[in-house]
């Protein structure tokens, strides 16, 4: 359980090294001061655990060589070394058991067997044979402990001395972070949304203690102390010039930057002006995007009531021509009614004046 714990130490330290110090190193470049921006990392408890000499797992590797050597000897030298120490503790109830301070929190370790499990590794005979394997792929999983040295032609190797179980596991993890750290690491925290393993059940308290015990909350919390917001000069100005006056958008650069803020009444306290980017204190960038778009909101506003004006004139146009056009006929249907009546009033007249002659 001490290795698993260790091992998740040194991925914790991978990740707040990710996510902390990439961001200090990005205001160092840019020259900003970063003397007020701290953040908690488990350096010590990586150190109590794995120090050379002195941590408690090489301590356990020195006991291991002692033809006397004893749990409770061990015992006595990790709670000598460490009494003063943050993380390490003794446990008055228990003689046999010590506690350790992990990033999740304190797990209590009883020292009995520790020494018979790390004296129980492979035998190094057994791994000089697999060396001589016949099979390539055999070999290849004991080369690591083959150490050659060429004396001509002839192949030599160490004397088989004892290495435990904690020396191999080791070699193993810093060959594991070793490789982990020339690459671009990316992190993904999956959380367990309940313990019965059943769909759609979020419960609050699970998520929120996994939330916690792996560091995301804490590397929010750290993030957002600082300037949590970078921006290039290029892209604030071109984004937020809509929401200053146009006469403080006339310079460039950094003095473009400082007027711009300047003028949309953010403090000096609140951002930062590097090399070739502005870091935005917490909710700075939030209030620019919000007179943002309530300029834009504004201004399509004007665009809506144009528009609807526009549409009303064009409507009341069509009424109008349609009204013209049903007068027009009218007027054209009532001509042509008096045109009939008053050919039919002469044909009328003529047939009266033809009868009387």
């Amino acid at each position: 359980q001490l290795c698993i714990n260790f091992a998740n130490e040194k991925l914790q330290k991978m990740f707040t090294q990710a996510v902390f110090e990439s961001v200090l190193s990005e205001y160092q470049k840019e020259g900003i001061d970063v003397g007020d921006i701290t953040y908690e990392d488990n350096k010590l408890l990586v150190e109590l655990i794995d120090k050379p000499a002195t941590g408690i797992l090489s301590l356990l590797a020195e006991e291991c060589f002692f033809p006397s050597g004893s749990d409770a000897s061990w015992l006595q030298k990790i709670k000598s070394q460490h009494a003063r120490h943050a993380n390490f503790s003794e446990e008055r109830l228990d003689r046999t058991a010590f506690t350790i301070s992990h990033y999740p929190g304190k797990v209590t370790y009883q020292s009995a067997g520790f020494l018979e499990k790390n004296k129980d590794p492979l035998s190094q005979d057994l791994v000089v044979l697999m060396q001589f394997s016949d099979d390539d792929f055999v070999k290849t999983l004991f080369e690591e402990k083959q150490s050659t040295a060429m004396a001509g032609s002839v192949r030599r190797f160490k004397s088989a001395k004892f290495v435990g179980l904690i020396d191999g596991f080791r070699t193993s993890l810093n060959q594991l972070v070793k490789t982990l750290e020339g690459t671009k690491t990316h992190f993904i925290r999956c959380v367990k949304p309940n313990m019965d393993k059943k769909p759609d059940n979020f419960v609050f308290d699970v998520m929120q203690r996994q939330l916690y015990t792996s560091g995301v909350v804490q590397a929010v919390q750290a993030t957002r102390k600082g300037f949590p917001d970078h921006l290039p000069f290029a892209e604030l100005l071109s984004r937020f010039e809509l929401v200053v006056p146009k006469s403080a958008t006339n310079k460039k650069g950094a003095d473009g930057v400082r007027a711009l803020l300047s003028s949309a009444g953010v403090s000096d306290k609140e951002f930062r002006i590097g090399k070739t980017k502005v870091f935005l204190g917490v909710g700075v960038l939030d209030q620019l995007e919000q007179r943002r778009m309530e300029y834009i909101a504004s201004k399509v506003l004007s665009m809506q009531m144009l528009v609807r004006a526009y549409n009303a004139r064009k409507r009341l146009k069509l009424l109008r021509d349609e009204k013209a056009r049903a007068a027009k006929a009218k007027a054209e249907a009532e001509a042509a009614a008096r045109a009939a009546e008053e050919a039919a009033r002469k044909e009328r007249e003529a047939a009266e004046a033809a009868a009387a002659a």
